[in-house]
């Protein structure tokens, strides 16, 4: 699991916690991809982080209090995608096949099935990396894939992507992978390793229709938790659905209305008359009297005014907004 990075495009969320540990209902995203992966029979987790990376020792020890089999590597620096898989390579040195997921993705996709594809190749294929065919693939890293379903080409974002078939982030593959890393310093899987293994037929696509997720910004994060309250993905971690879900220590006023796949933190405080659709409540949070927020994320310890409108935004950490 990449859990490296900085989270910009997440900000002001991302300034004091890592993308990987925001919720998503009342679990973490990485708490979402261990229970994919759990249910596949995946015997050991290898978690990469670097960004504040003394965050993640709560995350730790609830998953080793879970029975997980969780080791952590920690880049002092910035790896990319590949020196973080390098590293992690490193310490899974007798695995038959690695699952790589990045920390900000949520798929409910077969993710075994993409296990398998891999197994049964030949030796030569040291990947398989689930694709996905979107209306426009500018967003998205793009891939040319023959009749054999071997990728030929692996062409990261750009404005002019050659094929409606885009990478979708999940990557199974062989642990001598790490052959075609350098030793040390960052390196791309998606711009500088990946577009050389195509080029020998290294990589195989695993074409999956099945809900998928960026959750790299505020409105990802708010998606992600109105699907789970709502229409849970295949693999979510288990979660109560409905329209909202106050968790224990949150103090809702009976005459507030949360609707639209809304989540209230612990210690967060919501006010007479307030009215909320497909918002997310941080722990410590305050929500005043006939405030309106839609679509929004109000970070640990914000304060929304009495009356107040928030929509389609994100507050920081302790930021305050009042009526006008």
């Amino acid at each position: 699991m990449l859990a490296g990075g900085h989270g910009r495009r997440m900000h002001p969320l991302t300034a004091d916690c890592p993308k990987p540990l925001l919720p998503v209902g009342p679990w973490t995203l990485v708490e979402h991809q261990v229970a994919a992966l759990t249910a596949i029979g995946v015997d050991r987790v290898v978690l990469s982080t670097g960004y504040r990376h003394a965050d993640f020792a709560g995350l730790i020890a609830r998953l080793h209090a879970r029975g997980v089999d969780l080791i952590t590597v920690v880049e002092e620096e910035p790896l990319g995608t590949g020196g973080g898989l390098r590293e992690a390579l490193r310490a899974l040195p007798d695995a038959e096949a690695v699952v790589v997921l990045n920390g900000d993705l949520l798929s409910g996709h077969d993710l075994g099935a993409q296990v398998r594809r891999l197994r049964a190749a030949p030796p030569e294929v040291v990947g398989v990396v689930h694709v996905r065919e979107v209306a426009d693939a500018r967003p998205y890293g793009s891939v040319l894939i023959d009749d054999d379903r071997r990728i030929t080409a692996f062409v990261e974002k750009s404005p002019t992507p050659p094929s409606h078939t885009v990478n979708a982030g999940t990557y199974v593959v062989r642990p001598d992978l790490v052959d075609d890393l350098p030793d040390t310093g960052p390196v791309s899987l998606e711009r500088e390793v990946f577009p050389a293994l195509a080029t020998r037929g290294a990589l195989l696509a695993h074409d999956a229709r099945a809900y998928f997720l960026d959750v790299g910004t505020p409105a990802g994060l708010v998606t992600a938790n109105r699907d789970l309250l709502l229409a849970p993905w295949p693999g979510a971690a288990p979660t109560p659905q409905g329209p909202a879900l106050v968790l224990a220590g949150a103090t809702v006023d009976p005459s507030a209305e949360l609707t639209g796949g809304t989540v209230v933190h612990p210690g967060a405080l919501v006010g007479a008359g307030v009215t909320m659709d497909s918002a997310v409540v941080l722990t410590g949070a305050r929500i005043d009297a006939h405030a309106r927020v839609r679509r929004s994320v109000i970070g640990r310890g914000a304060h929304v005014g009495a009356g107040a409108r928030v929509c389609d935004d994100a507050l920081g950490t302790g930021e305050v907004r009042t009526a006008p």
